[in-house]
This record gives C-alpha cells, structure tokens and sequence, in this order.
C-alpha cells in the first residue's frame, strides 16, 4: 500500500506491513484559523500472523472519550505477537470535534455520525467521512465505533445492535452483542440514523458494531472498563485477539446482555415548557406506563404549579438528559421496552421480511 489518499485527506501510515505503527492522516482545511494549517488525527496498525482485520474507532463524535481511551489502550498494550491478524485503530476520527469539545465540527457544524458515506472536497466533515469509508473499512472484516452519550446525555451502557433487514448480517452483529457482554443492547430499526457510521460499514461489506458507554462529558470507569472488556471479547471470538492476550488485560467471561427495544415501541418523555426539570427516575430503572418521570417547574415564577411528566410506555429508562433547564421540545428520557429471546427472535424475522 502506497498510502491513504481521499479528497484533502491523506495518509503515509503503511497498513499491510507486518509490525505496530503508529502514523496521523491529516485534513487541510482553508479556514480563518487552519488556512495554512493540516489538521492531524491519530491512526496506528497493528499486524501480528495473517487474519481478519478489525477497525476500532473513537471520537466520532468530539466530547465522548470513554472509545478514545479504548482505542489507544488498544495501541499501548497490545503486540503484533498477540494477533492472528490486524488492528487499524482510530481513537479521534472527529479530531476538529474533539479539540473544540464539541459533539459537531466547529469548521462547518458538520455531525461526523450522520455524514457517512462522505464526499470528497465537501467540506471536513464529509472528506472525513469519506476518507473512513473508502480507504479504512473496505479494509476491515469487523468494525467497532465506540460512542458515549456526550455532553447532553447519559446512556446505559449498550451494544447497538442496528438492524438491516439481512438476516444473516443481523444474526452477526447480534452474535457481536452478545459476545460484547454490555448489560444492554439496543434494538434499532434499520434506516433509524441515515449518514451514520453503521450504514457505511455494512455497505463496505463488513460486521458492524457500534456501543453507547456513559456519557454527560465524562469518563466513567465503569462504562470504560465494560467497554474494554467486550472490545477484548470480540476481537477473540473475531480471530483477531489471542485468548491469553486478552485474558492477560483483563477479560473475563461475558455477562448475560438484556436487549432493549428502541424502535417503534420505545418512546421519549418529552417537554412543553420552559421549566426546571427534577428527575423522578434513575437510568436503567423500569417504569410502568403512567408512572411519574419528571417534575417540572416554572422557570420564571413560583406560584404555577408543578407539572408531572409521566411514562407512556412501560419499560427501561434507557437515556436520560444531563442538564436540568429544559424548553419545549427538549426531551427528559426514552424508555425502551425489553425483548425477550422470543420477541428478538420475532423482530428479526420480522425485519428480514420487510415487514413494517
């Protein structure tokens, strides 16, 4: 390979040689602040005995850390010794977002996660895009793109298990939950997020997985070392990881993973006024249809009466909001209901049918 090359982006990092690399791909940009500038980004290689390849990424979006720690943990401590195969890690795909602490771009507002498959000389959000998917995963046989909730939001820690409609890919990546071992996973319908990172790895041919761990800007050492673990689980049961390395960082068995549906079932408890919200629930607690949510209060007078938001679907309180100020529109939660083995069961055939 004689580098990496899409739009302005561009790479020297050799990705088929035998051995741990660690290289940059660098974006130009004609910006007020970068006009003479490249803007650089993190990407290493780790090639041990021919296999498959994995490509694990982080900071697509730029104030969610918990899959950047993890994609870089996954560079220092891991030998080409230690794989039938190849690691292409990517710790700070949105390098732009991440330097400004931002979920989006500050060079043009772009949502890295909703501009796949990319376009080149379309502005740094889409060339990155782009770049992702044209030169790094037509390379990769798994992808993992490891998510937290960002600033606005706090999630359970979850697999996403984003459906497809082809039977057997979905059957695949919910193998890929399952092994992860992340106390949930959520079920989304296909087509939910169009743009995001998911659609282009399953259009470039290969399994996809994609997590939610913590969030609200923050690094929870829970969710970092759940997240570390199943990443380790999967790329064992990928080929990829030898068993003994894993187990020497830590991995354990995986534990039993509860899947949630956030599709049509689900539903968000939401906002109509400008208020001060009070929580009445905690994440990951299961609710009953009607029972109280939230507490809102006037923000600007105190003899209006508070307001009580209530549930509309029993199930699990799966994403809360982080911040208490809320406005019309904003929403509090979504609770998701639980899938049994049966009812997962059904969906996918379901999906497999096209049916709605």
């Amino acid at each position: 390979m004689m580098g990496l090359a899409f739009g302005t982006l561009s790479s020297p990092l050799d990705l088929d040689a035998a051995g741990k690399r660690a290289g940059q791909y660098g974006l130009t940009h004609s910006g007020n602040r970068h006009a003479f500038s490249a803007i650089r980004a993190p990407l290493g290689v780790i090639r041990g005995e021919d296999g498959p390849t994995a490509l694990i990424c982080g900071g697509n979006h730029g104030d969610e850390y918990e899959g950047q720690i993890i994609a870089r943990r996954l560079f220092e401590r891991l030998e080409p010794e230690d794989l039938h195969g190849r690691l292409i890690l990517a710790p700070a795909l949105n390098m732009p977002a991440i330097e400004a602490v931002s979920r989006t771009s500050p060079l043009d507002g772009g949502n890295l996660n909703r501009s796949f498959p990319g376009e080149a000389h379309a502005g740094p959000t889409r060339e990155i895009a782009g770049f992702v998917a044209t030169q790094l995963m037509p390379l990769a046989d798994i992808a993992i793109d490891l998510h937290s909730g960002g600033t606005g939001t706090a999630y359970l820690d979850a697999a996403y298990l984003c459906l497809s409609g082809d039977a057997a890919r979905d059957a695949q990546t919910r193998a890929m939950a399952t092994t992860m071992g992340l106390p949930f996973a959520m079920v989304v319908p296909p087509g939910d997020t169009p743009g995001d990172f998911d659609g282009a790895a399953h259009a470039a041919g290969c399994a996809m997985l994609s997590c939610e761990l913590g969030g609200e800007g923050k690094v929870s050492r829970r969710a970092l070392e759940a997240g570390w673990q199943g990443v380790l689980r999967v790329l064992v049961d990928a080929g990829i990881l030898h068993e003994a390395a894993a187990t020497r960082l830590g991995a354990g068995p995986a534990p039993q993973t509860r899947f949630l549906d956030l599709g049509a079932a689900s539903a968000a408890v939401t906002s109509d006024h400008q208020a001060l919200a009070e929580p009445l629930v905690a994440l990951g607690e299961a609710v009953s249809a009607g029972q109280p949510i939230a507490r809102l209060r006037d923000l600007h007078r105190l003899d209006v009466s508070a307001i009580d938001l209530t549930a509309h679907v029993a199930g699990i309180v799966a994403i809360q909001r982080a911040g208490a100020i809320v406005a019309p529109g904003d929403h509090l939660c979504v609770i998701c209901p639980e899938l049994s083995g049966t009812a997962l069961d059904a969906l996918l055939e379901q999906t497999a049918r096209g049916a709605p």
